[in-house]
């Protein structure tokens, strides 16, 4: 009897094993080499212990003084506890070729070490260098994270494949930093460029170095491969760059299965960019989240203070843990003389404690380097830098000794955490511009008309109104109240109607041409409406016809009733609404922007 109960019980263990070994595709990955860095869930691990980074981008591959100092540099990182650098492992063109005229960071300029000249043409001191610097790095104890191609045209980069493939328009001058981004977009899906990147990624997975004897893909120095620097994909267009991602991605994890890979997505501004986001970071073959956020250039991530920061850091932290991966603070910066009043140095310090308290695996700043006149670098040859550069030294030891620490609870709650930022307001109660105005066109019936400006509260991340008009970009809602009455009524049907519009992004247009609107009376789901962009001189009406018993109940009885006027987060075309009075060719038209009927 022991005996039988004793195999019931090992096929059950075993065949539990075999169960989640086949429906965990982490737990079917082959483990990689002794002292590879790995993913296990939210976290890094190397040798089957969590790892925690502070990370640098590093000054030394392009400027003759910057591979002189490449050892020093390296060595300087290391005393800082610096255990991860980013270093570019692309370059394609010549300097003559026009490609890097706009745009780019021209601190690092002249970029005369590129890794191709020409389509056939590759330079080779350029991997040797390359050779060098994962050398230097493995005897300071620093890993080393390889970024493949850059979309912008300082290095080449998107738009010299491009130019190999016979398309000269992607890049232009006239066009903010030098790209036509429509244009620029076939690189995702030309079979020129595709072909032309491989052969430039298998190049480098497959190269031994010249100086250990080590094949890259066997080397634990090398942390991990960036697709691309901060890939861009207009909206409507991102199909375009997550099918570039899957394969590429597959393609490096064919050639060299056990290092990390990441996509090197820019991020996400707002809710919809969000879901492109998660989809490219749920791919199997990409194995960490990663984000850039530069407070005073990208003003549209409203990062404008440290605690605003946090919130951006807390939801990316969010959105990564939602596909039960790792999040890194991939690339961020701050100008020497800070922003907003706060200082580089305690801009630093947010950067770092709240990417630790979020369980951040790693974050990664912008720019170790020897040249103290660079607009963004933290450099270590003059004393300017040392509040920063003890900021950097404090978190790598925050880092080290919260290394095994989980991300916190709230964190795990993707519902918390789908909309990135929304801006809100509230009239205050007694308000008389709340107030509709009440009319009785029929026996019985009872008619409210709304301004557009009388809503008593909305929130969208984007926002704006005056008068005659309210408009909200994105996720969000405008509510509007009809106050309670004293008598009691009998109540068969309450009829919305309102004048809608969507409020496309400006990428957008052309590829979308609507919004979905979704009405709540007093909380309750009315139905939604695909909003379209009115063509004069016909107006657009959205109209709801609402027969539930509770509704009509609330309202026979003179309650109040709230009528929201929302852009769910998970709606399929969620951009946004105006509400707005009509325009001159509608100066006849009896119906108001918003009218309830009460019937």
């Amino acid at each position: 009897m022991k005996t039988t109960l004793f195999y019931t019980l090992l096929a059950a263990v075993v065949g539990a094993a075999i169960y989640l070994t086949a429906s965990d595709p982490a737990a079917r990955r082959e483990r990689p080499p002794r002292g590879f860095v790995e993913r296990s869930g939210t976290r890094l691990v190397a040798d089957g212990r969590p790892f925690r980074f502070v990370g640098a981008n590093v000054a030394v591959m392009y400027r003759d003084e910057d591979r002189e100092m490449m050892p020093e540099t390296f060595r300087q990182a290391a005393a800082a506890g610096i255990t991860v650098a980013r270093v570019w492992a692309h370059g394609e063109g010549r300097p003559e070729d026009g490609v890097m005229s706009v745009g780019g960071d021209k601190d690092d300029w002249p970029r005369t070490h590129p890794f191709r000249f020409a389509p056939g043409e590759w330079n080779e001191e350029a991997f040797v260098h390359l050779d060098r610097v994962l050398a230097e790095a493995a005897r300071n104890q620093i890993r080393v994270q390889l970024c493949l191609v850059n979309w912008w045209r300082d290095t080449g980069g998107v738009t010299q494949y491009l130019r190999w493939a016979g398309v000269r328009e992607a890049a232009d001058d006239k066009q903010p930093f030098g790209i036509n981004v429509e244009r620029a977009m076939e690189f995702y899906t030309n079979e020129t460029t595709r072909r032309l990147f491989r052969e430039h990624v298998e190049r480098i997975v497959s190269r031994r170095n010249t100086v250990t004897g080590r094949l890259y893909k066997d080397d634990p120095t090398i942390f991990s491969y960036e697709l691309m620097n901060e890939a861009q994909a207009p909206t409507g267009r991102t199909h375009e760059r997550h099918a570039w991602v899957e394969e590429m991605s597959a393609f490096v994890k064919s050639l060299d299965p056990h290092h990390l890979v990441t996509s090197g997505s820019w991020g996400y501004r707002n809710a919809y960019e969000r879901r492109a986001w998660l989809d490219e970071h749920r791919l199997e073959t990409i194995d960490y989240c990663d984000v850039h956020n530069y407070p005073r250039d990208d003003l549209d991530t409203f990062v404008d203070s440290p605690s605003a920061l946090g919130e951006f850091i807390d939801n990316r932290a969010a959105a990564a843990f939602s596909l039960n991966k790792p999040y890194v603070m991939g690339e961020f910066g701050m100008v020497p003389e800070g922003y907003k009043g706060v200082s580089q140095a305690d801009w630093f310090r947010a950067y770092f404690e709240h990417s630790a308290r979020a369980g951040a695996a790693g974050a990664i700043f912008w720019i170790l380097t020897p040249d103290a006149k660079r607009g963004y670098g933290v450099t270590y040859t003059d004393a300017r830098d040392s509040d920063v550069l003890a900021e950097i030294r404090r978190a790598a030891q925050t880092f080290l000794s919260q290394r095994n620490a989980r991300p916190p609870a709230h964190l795990l709650d993707a519902g918390r955490h789908l909309v990135p930022r929304q801006f809100a307001f509230e009239r205050a109660a007694g308000d008389p511009l709340l107030l509709p105005a009440v009319g009785t066109p029929k026996e019985n019936w009872l008619l409210y008309r709304f301004k557009p400006e009388s809503a008593r509260r909305g929130r969208f991340e984007k926002m704006d109104g005056g008068e005659g008009y309210v408009w909200g970009a994105g996720v969000g809602f405008f509510e509007y109240v009809i106050p309670a009455r004293e008598d009691a009524r009998r109540v068969s049907q309450i009829v919305v109607r309102a004048h809608l519009q969507p409020v496309l992004p400006h990428d957008g247009r052309g590829r979308f041409s609507h919004t979905r609107v979704t009405l709540f009376v007093n909380d309750r789901d009315c139905g939604s409406r695909l909003v379209p962009v009115e063509q004069a001189p016909k107006a657009e009406i959205q109209e709801w016809r609402i027969e539930s018993w509770l509704s009509r109940l609330a309202a026979s009885r003179g309650r109040e009733l709230r009528l929201r006027f929302e852009v769910e987060a998970n709606a399929d075309q969620p951009f946004g609404v105006n509400i707005s009075n009509f325009p001159e060719w509608f100066k006849d038209w009896e119906t108001k922007p918003i009218e309830v009927e009460v019937r």
